[in-house]
């Protein structure tokens, strides 16, 4: 299994080490443009970090959501070529504040980074634990 890059998600990395390793699998992302991927029962996910304010985050238009759909478009694409057809949510994680609800912004996930360990657990399951496990490991096989 690959190792998660530590250097583009040092912001995130105590919040995914509280997923449950059995059921979720966090793999780095830049591939797919993306900081990180994790795939896990709940779904697959694209999350690219931003540190800026609350006023940017809760703009019309955050930094940092632009290419962000696109790129999760490519990572559903190759899972639907490994069998996986859960699609990808993309997700824009604020590794700075934490004063504003999560939201959607033309279908990107905006969240805090406080909330990102709820957002991505408290999903209706969709795969089984080795459903996701084979799919991590042929995501890091298929990537290089």
């Amino acid at each position: 299994m690959g190792k998660m890059d530590v250097r583009s998600t040092a912001q995130l990395t105590p919040e995914l080490a509280r997923l449950d390793p059995w059921s979720f699998h966090v793999l780095p992302g830049q591939g797919f443009g993306v900081d990180t991927v994790v795939v896990g029962t709940t779904g697959s996910f694209a999350i690219r970090v931003v540190d800026q304010d609350v006023t940017a985050m809760v703009a019309r238009r955050p930094p940092g959501h632009r290419g962000l759909r696109r790129a999760a478009k490519r990572l559903a694409h190759r899972l639907a070529g490994l069998g996986v057809h859960t699609g990808v949510e993309a997700v824009l994680c604020s590794a700075g504040p934490t004063g504003f609800a999560p939201r959607t912004v033309r279908g990107v996930r905006v969240i805090p980074r406080i909330l990102l360990v709820r957002e991505l657990a408290e999903r209706q399951r969709v795969l089984q634990p080795h459903q996701a496990r084979r799919a991590a490991h042929s995501l890091v096989r298929a990537t290089g």
